[in-house]
């Protein structure tokens, strides 16, 4: 095969314009759900994202914002796209030099021989294979971290093995110090990708044996630091006595080997260098942007923004053996659950449960035998044949796995599934799958030598097959064509609220797509978002009073840092709530309880109620539908619904302001591709489009009230053209209409309702067999509808045909239509099967008589 590297890389080229092809036609169109909104925000801006601030990623952004094609967050998510694709290239080189070490070759250079073959067709199935995994492909796909994070993984280890195939010693150094520079700058993207290091240093240490002493000094140094963490704790003191270990090692280093210095020096430079990045926060913060998280302009505030201060200020290194959950959770629940979602595949498949990581219910995975086959083969094989670069690749699969899940240490339950975590996992699995495919291949090779290399070139194409079946199993989950959810949903948020208003919001999801809007977009940027999860921060406190559009805060600046957000005990002493007690503010009485539950309000309870105090109706406040009643402190019967959020009142109880949402539904919200079924919608999206539903419910709700027959049918059928309504909303529609009097257009939407429910079955827990006979029950005996009970009975027979209630309402449905004697025979055929149930002789007395039969 004399054309062996130029064939090798051009196919590398193809993989990587068809990973990045795929990637950008799956990608989101605009703002997702979760931190995306936050980062496009902050790199069109920017500004300075939550702690610890990826700006690199900032950086990039603002430079890929600036391309003037299409709309920016294209232009952002496309980022993700790019990086994720470079990945798999680097994927592609670096299973191609592992699998010709393997074989007793040299990393770079091909055989020139049909020991090519397998060498390629293995690279080429483990870098699609991990393309068009689960993580890798939804971290493509979105404006977040992870797809540059994975991107400094696949390349720090390309270029280590690069390093090892072009020689060592101190002419080639240059090669070690790009893998530190560009570490420096991965570390401000995200430190996952850091965590590759020791592998890199497996493979350094078996290439060149004068590296070894350093590597020995450097875990050394690495231990000394471990100890003072343990013994200092995390911060100023602990770094002093690793930088003063640093500069001993450096010097006994000068004076023994020159070479070894100037590596190492050379290394930390250059990696401090890279890390500088985060620099350009520390001098953004100062010129105060928009979206300035933590503030950190000050070096103190700096410095508590990199170590996270904001989360706690316990070292995850010395809590880590100290389990916040059940280690049957952290490393089965959500590390293993996530390692076996990653390569669905079409055959030999096995379904496995596993709990979701959000709540203790049943999480069925289907895992197919035949990736994780290949895999646990080639990591077998690559043991045998090669074991050191072996050790680092099995490294990398532990670390970033098993070692990763015991320091993160997540507690039960999370906000979501964190399968984006332990990419560095699913990276060494694809590389083994891969070299498990070079083996097959080499051994059909051996055993078949008289085949000419065309035909093993065929063979060897069939391993393409697996990413094929990876793609088609996960297409729909992954892409994101036509998903405007998020960016919908906060535009309807934005668009209920009244002008120059506060909107207090909960979380991410209904905060960071409204950053997106009123700050890339220019959407009602005269509404103040409050987020309450932020509020009990003295920075967001500050920048609430002082920023435009100001909240009105009377607090000043060393009351907030030194008595409101300190924890010394006479300062949590003034918030301390034993019992339930009223307030009187803004002229409204209402109660307030300890909702955190340690009889204390918490610091966002207390700014809650002194906001309200201190605006006194001067602007109107909104809580969003997802604002739980336990952290609107106490205020709801001052609410009324207005649409996607509620909004506070001076009077006791007001009334659903109809108008205003039947403007908001008919005028005003955007609601694309909610019944799309091309538009995957994924189980925290669902979730979030339960507020639609809540909105539909409290209009429908009032109509009923109000008796407004033909308002309450148009809204039924707005309902239906536009929501992904449930069985439950089409059974509460249906006992509207019913109060009404309206009978047969409650007929119609109860057997939709009976419906919807047998769909529901394998998601839903209420809805039953016994549900749907009730229904039916329902249509028949109320609505007087026996012909649309029949179907629905005839349902719930299919679904179980032993229980005899389907039975018995079908035969008398059929009754009702004339239809006796075919009644008669279903009830005996059942007897004749079932034996005499008692309810089911009783009927077939009924139908007897009916027919005029005796006994």
């Amino acid at each position: 095969m004399p054309n062996s590297q130029l064939i090798h890389r051009w196919i590398g080229v193809a993989i990587f314009l068809l990973s990045l092809g795929i990637y950008t036609k799956t990608m989101a169109p605009t703002v997702s759900f979760w931190d995306c909104g936050e980062f496009i925000a902050t790199a069109y801006t920017l500004g300075v994202p939550h702690p610890p601030g990826s700006p690199l990623y900032v950086l990039l952004g603002r430079v890929f914002s600036l391309v003037p094609l299409a709309e920016i967050a294209d232009r952002i998510n496309f980022m993700s796209a790019l990086s994720s694709a470079l990945a798999i290239w680097c994927v592609y080189l670096a299973t191609a030099a592992l699998g010709r070490r393997a074989l007793g070759g040299h990393a770079l250079h091909p055989f020139d021989d049909r020991r090519d073959i397998g060498v390629v067709a293995g690279a080429a199935v483990a870098a699609l294979t991990l393309a068009f995994s689960y993580t890798q492909w939804y971290n493509a796909s979105e404006a977040e971290v992870y797809g540059y994070s994975i991107l400094f993984t696949c390349l720090g280890l390309w270029l280590i093995l690069y390093w090892e195939g072009t020689g060592h010693g101190q002419q080639n150094d240059r090669w070690l110090f790009t893998i530190a520079y560009l570490f420096g700058l991965g570390g401000g993207l995200h430190l996952l990708c850091l965590l590759t290091i020791p592998s890199l240093l497996i493979l350094a240490w078996f290439s060149d044996r004068h590296l070894q002493r350093l590597i020995l000094q450097l875990i050394g140094l690495g231990g000394v630091g471990f100890i003072a963490i343990f013994a200092l704790g995390p911060g100023t003191p602990s770094n002093v006595v690793m930088g003063i270990g640093l500069l001993g090692l450096l010097y006994y280093l000068y004076g023994q080997n020159r070479r070894l210095f100037y590596l190492l020096l050379g290394v930390v430079v250059l990696f401090a260098l890279g890390y500088s990045t985060y620099l350009a926060l520390y001098i953004r913060s100062g010129l105060n942007p928009v979206i300035d998280e933590n503030d950190p302009e000050t070096w103190k505030a700096f410095m508590a923004f990199l170590n996270r201060e904001q989360y706690g200020t316990e070292s995850m290194l010395t809590t880590m053996l100290n389990a916040r959950a059940d280690r049957g959770y952290q490393f089965w629940d959500q590390q293993m659950k996530y390692f076996f979602q990653q390569f669905p595949f079409p055959l030999l498949e096995r379904d496995l449960t596993f709990r979701k990581a959000t709540m203790d219910i049943p999480h069925l995975v289907s895992i197919s035998l035949v990736p994780y086959g290949l895999g646990l083969f080639g990591l077998f094989w690559h043991g045998w044949r090669d074991w050191r670069r072996f050790a680092a690749v099995m490294a990398l699969f532990l670390i970033m796995g098993f070692g990763l899940s015991l320091y993160l240490n997540m507690p039960d339950p999370q906000p979501r599934e964190r399968h984006y975590v332990f990419g560095g996992m699913y990276l060494a699995f694809a590389l083994w799958i891969g070299l498990g495919w070079t083996a097959i291949i080499e051994e059909v090779r051996q055993k078949l030598a008289g085949l000419n290399g065309s035909l093993i070139a065929a063979i060897a194409l069939f391993g393409l097959l697996l990413p094929a079946g990876i793609f088609a199993r996960l297409y729909h989950i992954e892409d994101r064509t036509g998903d405007f959810v998020a960016y919908d949903y906060a535009h309807n948020m934005l668009e209920s609220c009244e002008e120059n208003s506060i909107l207090f919001t909960n979380g991410d999801n209904d905060t960071f797509p409204l950053w997106f809007l009123q700050e890339v977009e220019g959407v009602r940027k005269d509404v103040r978002v409050v987020n309450l999860s932020l509020l009990n921060t003295s920075w967001y406190i500050k920048q609430l009073r002082d920023r435009q559009p100001k909240v009105e805060i009377h607090y000043q600046d060393q009351f907030i840092d030194s008595v409101l957000t300190d924890s010394a005990e006479q300062d949590l002493y003034r918030r301390y709530w034993p019992e339930p007690q009223f307030v009187a503010i803004a002229g409204m009485e209402f109660e307030v309880r300890d909702f955190a539950g340690y009889k204390i309000l918490r610091i966002q309870d207390e700014m809650v109620l002194k906001i309200i105090d201190w605006n006194n109706w001067k602007k109107p406040i909104h809580f969003a539908l997802t604002v739980p009643a336990s952290n609107r402190v106490g205020v709801d019967p001052y609410l009324a619904a207005a649409g996607m959020v509620v909004t506070l009142r001076p009077n006791r109880n007001p009334p659903v302001e109809a108008q205003h949402i039947e403007n908001m539904l008919h005028e005003v919200f955007q609601l694309r591709g909610l019944r799309d079924p091309a538009v995957y919608k994924d189980e925290n999206t669902i979730n979030l489009l339960k507020n639609y539903r809540a909105i539909f419910a409290q209009l429908a709700g009032h109509y009923e009230g109000a008796k407004q027959v033909e308002d309450l049918l148009r809204l039924a059928e707005w309902g239906e053209e536009h929501l992904l309504l449930n069985w439950h909303a089409f059974y509460l529609m249906a006992q509207r209409l019913e109060t009404l009097e309206q009978l047969a257009p409650a007929a119609e939407y109860m057997e939709k309702a009976g419906y919807l429910l047998v769909k529901a079955m394998a998601t839903d827990p209420a809805a039953t067999y016994e549900n749907l006979v009730t229904i039916a029950d329902i249509i028949h005996d109320r609505y007087r509808e026996p012909q649309r009970a029949v179907d629905l009975y005839r349902e719930a027979i299919r679904l179980d045909p032993q229980p005899p209630n389907g039975h018995f309402g079908l035969a008398a449905s059929l009754q009702a239509l004339g239809q006796a004697a075919e009644g008669l025979r279903l009830v005996e055929a059942y007897i004749e099967r079932y034996g005499e149930e008692e309810k089911m002789v009783y009927a077939r007395q009924i139908l007897r008589n009916a027919l005029g039969q005796t006994p």
